[in-house]
């Protein structure tokens, strides 16, 4: 179990990543011509800028203050990359909750972060299908 401090440093963290998620998700969207990747990164960052409000009501509603940092983003350029570097992304969030979901002892916001893990998990599995769909198999399986 952890002390309050640290939960909100543990939160902060949370809210960092999904903020620095969604301004990656939303660069690479605005360089993305197909679909259903466009449709897909949409509905994904839609889904971030939920788990940010969230996080930053769950850490002002606890007593802490909100982070407003982001972490430099990757931004190449071809697709394959971005869909990787998306992956990577969520693959960094869910091992972050992963690695402290047993510490936070507040059933609340115990369960919030168990639902945005869920949500994680399933963002990282989108951008493998989206990577396997244009035959960067070779490419993901790097990744697993």
């Amino acid at each position: 179990m952890i002390d309050r401090r640290h939960l909100f440093d543990v939160f902060n963290n949370f809210l960092r990543l999904a903020r620095t998620a969604k301004t990656q998700y939303e660069q690479h969207l605005t360089n993305i011509e197909r679909e259903p990747a466009q449709s897909i990164l949409a509905d994904i960052i839609n889904e971030e800028n939920q788990h940010i409000q969230w996080l930053v009501t769950a850490i002002q509603d606890a007593g802490g203050t909100p982070t407003t940092e982001v972490d430099e983003i990757a931004t190449p350029e071809y697709f394959e990359h971005m869909m990787r570097a998306d992956y990577d992304m969520e693959s960094q969030i869910v091992n972050e909750y992963e690695l402290h979901l047993n510490e936070i002892w507040d059933p609340q916001l115990r369960t919030l972060a168990e639902v945005i893990l869920s949500q994680a998990r399933q963002h990282k599995e989108a951008f493998r299908g989206l990577s396997e769909d244009i035959g960067t198999d070779e490419f993901m399986e790097q990744a697993s």
